[in-house]
């Protein structure tokens, strides 16, 4: 079939044939046949592209179409233009692409190179269509057919009308791929014929019936598979083997059980796919990681069934990291979450350390000062008052420094000393002494009332803050928590973001319940649902609590190919589910069925005041630090007892010896 665009060349080699009458009438309804194929093409591009941003037109060199058009038009050509840099056909599409481009305009000899490059041309731009619409002149002879039928993009470009020219008989074909799932995976393309018809004037007064509006695939997917990966993560994704036929989605690659599938992410799916009659298809990737892009461009996990084309959706809490971007197109959020840390809960401290909880460390530092220096001014006043009042022989074994400390711990302590009015500086130094151990041993005894009844704890880990400054690592299993920390630049973010630790899951599980200086990674959802791994049981969250606040927060979105047709249904249902509600009653029922409400209360309650620390009546157990205190005493009185009663024979034993050799010498 001749391109209805070379019409001149046709009607040159018709004059060279043809007699002059014969040669002008071809040469004339060749000429009418192009004017109307071009009145054609641009009429179906008005109705049917006019609602993009753009339209791209592929097309050869040689080829020439003229379209009035009301948006932006940009031509790709298979051949490289001369004036260009683009050495391929593949960075003229991207180039294309990234313009804006949404609707595709096909001529006759583009159409394989161009489905040969729509998936990686996608892939390798930045902007992302939702509806894209193809429009492409073809010739359908059994080699065409067959292989558009079995072209790998079929199953990404359902809304494709393909136009059929019959130059000879003046007609033109409408057509249309009809896709159908096959067994046991993936699709079989058709072909169906929408309308055949003559281009006359008639035409003109606008499209037929059958093809004014644009025949979409999508409104009804036939029972076509929805491919999504997933990892188990609830309550925003779970997936469950059950009996062949039982569950609501089956396995990417064929296997003898059906999947259950579970989560607030997934019911978005399902439902997408109730409204759209398609099947949802789930592979749950190894190891259970969202993955990530190494340097040699493979890739694991969730992203890396995205890039090598296994899947065109990816769920289970991705947010928007900046370096999954290029790789992929982000949904509409789907909730938000908030990243903390789970920190070992406040344990009562010691019972032996109860006499020294009345005071904070910085009090008792003050208290020490100031018995320092009572001690020091009551030595040199009674130094002062000796040497101008001397008193009898009897009396000065009081001024020595260890007289001024037992008389500073009696103030201290409540007990009666004496008080030498002798010297009036030194009556007036003593009482200021007496009144400031009378308040400092009233307030002692006061807070060590209230330490006694009410138990105290170790310091809690509240804030962000707290626990950049407590020196605790927190880990996770897996590097991808710390995506949305990569860029950060605030102290404590970068504080955080480096003691970040991987550790597998079997050792977080035993971690969890033995080390008390390290944090665990988690998140909380839009409407107060913990999301935890799966390292975390019911015991681990008996001896853990949340952060009162997040570490950081993110918006949880859905990872999607670039080519996924169903990404505009999709960011509209999500809108949709939002606004409406639905999406708390979906994440309090699969927390529900998923992960048991005890979980969920046994965190949000951790930091509620419970009985424990209500008042309590004494017990023997409160009085162990007083113990503590009477053994500590008692052992350094028997130390220094058993040092002076050596250093006493010792003096003893030299005294003897001195006087026997004085003997002796006489």
């Amino acid at each position: 079939m001749q391109r209805p665009t070379n019409t001149w060349e046709q009607v040159s080699n018709l004059n060279s044939t043809q007699q002059p009458n014969t040669s002008m009438e071809l040469c004339t309804d060749l000429l009418h046949f192009t004017s109307a194929f071009q009145l054609f093409l641009q009429t179906l591009a008005l109705t049917h592209l006019s609602g993009h941003y753009s339209v791209c037109v592929v097309r050869s060199i040689h080829d020439d179409v003229r379209l009035e058009f009301p948006r932006a038009i940009v031509t790709v050509t298979l051949e490289a233009p001369a004036n260009t840099t683009d050495t391929t056909f593949g960075d003229r599409l991207v180039r294309s692409i990234n313009a804006g481009c949404e609707g595709f305009m096909v001529l006759e000899g583009a159409l394989f190179p161009f489905l040969d490059h729509f998936r990686s041309a996608h892939e390798a731009a930045y902007f992302r269509a939702h509806n894209k619409r193809i429009i492409a002149t073809v010739g359908l002879g059994p080699v065409e057919r067959e292989r558009l039928l079995q072209h790998d993009t079929m199953e990404v470009t359902p809304n494709m009308l393909l136009v059929e020219v019959n130059e000879s008989e003046g007609m033109v074909g409408l057509y249309t791929t009809k896709l159908s799932p096959q067994e046991p995976r993936g699709i079989v393309a058709e072909l169906m014929l929408l309308e055949r018809f003559c281009l006359g004037e008639e035409l003109l007064l606008g499209l037929p019936e059958s093809i004014r509006k644009f025949p979409d695939k999508l409104i009804d997917m036939e029972g076509r598979r929805v491919r999504l990966s997933t990892l188990p993560y609830p309550p925003c994704s779970v997936a469950n083997e059950v009996p062949l036929g039982e569950g609501n989605a089956r396995s990417t690659v064929p296997a003898n059980y059906s999947l259950q599938a579970d989560g607030t992410e997934i019911l978005m799916v399902l439902e997408l796919c109730r409204r759209h009659n398609c099947t949802l298809e789930i592979e749950l990737v190894a190891n259970s990681q969202w993955g990530q892009v190494y340097p040699n461009g493979s890739a694991d996990g969730l992203i890396g069934s995205l890039i090598d084309r296994r899947s065109d959706v990816a769920v289970a809490a991705i947010y928007r990291w900046y370096n999954w971007y290029q790789y992929m197109t982000m949904s509409a959020y789907t909730g938000r979450s908030g990243v903390s840390a789970l920190v070992p809960r406040p344990r009562l401290l010691p019972y032996w350390q109860t006499p020294f909880l009345s005071f904070p460390p910085s009090l008792w530092l003050m208290v020490a000062v100031s018995f320092c220096v009572g001690t020091v001014a009551v030595f040199l006043t009674e130094h002062a008052r000796h040497h101008i009042r001397p008193l009898s022989r009897s009396t000065s074994h009081n001024n020595r420094l260890i007289d001024s400390i037992f008389f500073m711990v009696s103030l201290y302590v409540e007990q009666s000393v004496p008080l030498p009015n002798s010297l009036l500086a030194g009556s007036m130094l003593l009482t200021f002494l007496l009144f400031g151990g009378f308040m400092i041993g009233n307030s002692y005894a006061g807070a060590l009332a209230c330490v006694m009844t009410i138990p105290r704890n170790e310091k809690s880990i509240d804030t962000r803050a707290d626990f950049a400054a407590s020196g605790m690592k927190w880990s996770g299993p897996t590097v991808a928590w710390m995506n949305s920390l990569l860029m950060a630049e605030q102290p404590e973010l970068v504080t955080i973001r480096d003691r970040y630790e991987v550790h597998g899951g079997d050792t977080l599980a035993r971690y969890s319940h033995t080390r008390r200086d390290m944090g665990y990674v988690h998140e909380r959802l839009q409407y107060g649902s913990y999301a935890l791994e799966s390292f975390i049981n019911l015991n681990a969250t008996r001896l853990l609590q949340p952060l009162k606040e997040d570490v950081f927060w993110e918006q949880i979105v859905t990872a999607c190919s670039k080519t996924w047709p169903l990404m505009g249904h999709y960011d509209d249902l999500i809108l949709r589910v939002q606004q409406n509600g639905i999406l708390r009653y979906w994440e309090l029922g699969s927390v529900i069925r998923n992960m048991g409400l005890e979980i969920q209360r046994n965190l949000a309650n951790a930091r509620v005041q419970d009985s424990d620390h209500e008042p309590v009546k004494l017990r023997m157990a409160h009085f162990l630090g007083v113990f503590f205190i009477l053994f500590v005493g008692l052992s350094l009185a028997s130390v220094i007892f058993v040092a002076e009663l050596v250093m006493f024979r010792a003096n003893s034993n030299l005294t003897t010896k001195q006087k026997v050799e004085v003997e002796s010498v006489d």
